[in-house]
């Protein structure tokens, strides 16, 4: 369900994770000098995705996996769905060959994998706290 909680943590989660990714991919690493195409239209199509990405670690939360121990612990709930969606996300663009890496030596793909962890659980960090404290009645009175 599209709640305003919902909304606000999917977009929150998402502009963090682009952030996230811009300051590694463009300044740490300098990988965005070395595009073979417009920058701008790099940073579009990232932004596109990393909406889809917001919009699934925001949905991962919902998972019936973590009701048993985490039903009331929005914060660690986040981490955890944001670090699976990290993983899930990691294996897919190495299976595609998505990857601003130099190489598929096992030490950057450490390296990848690692910062797929860190830059998703941020993204879900902010859900879980975006859930922690706007108040929605109609959906926190059921969780009771």
């Amino acid at each position: 369900m599209l709640t305003k909680r919902f909304f606000i943590s999917w977009i929150a989660s998402a502009l963090l994770m682009f952030l996230l990714s811009y300051v590694w991919h463009g300044i740490f690493l300098t990988d965005l000098s070395r595009l073979s195409y417009p920058k701008g239209l790099f940073l579009l199509f990232a932004a596109v995705v990393y909406l889809i990405i917001g919009f699934i670690v925001t949905k991962a939360m919902d998972f019936k996996i973590f009701d048993k121990y985490l039903k009331r612990k929005p914060i660690v709930r986040g981490l955890l769905a944001g670090a699976c969606c990290g993983i899930a996300f990691f294996m897919i663009a190495t299976v595609v060959g998505v990857s601003f890496s130099t190489g598929s030596k096992l030490e950057n793909m450490l390296l990848d994998v690692i910062w797929q962890l860190i830059e998703q659980s941020m993204g879900g960090l902010v859900v879980g706290i975006i859930r922690m404290l706007i108040f929605e009645p109609s959906i926190d009175l059921q969780e009771d």
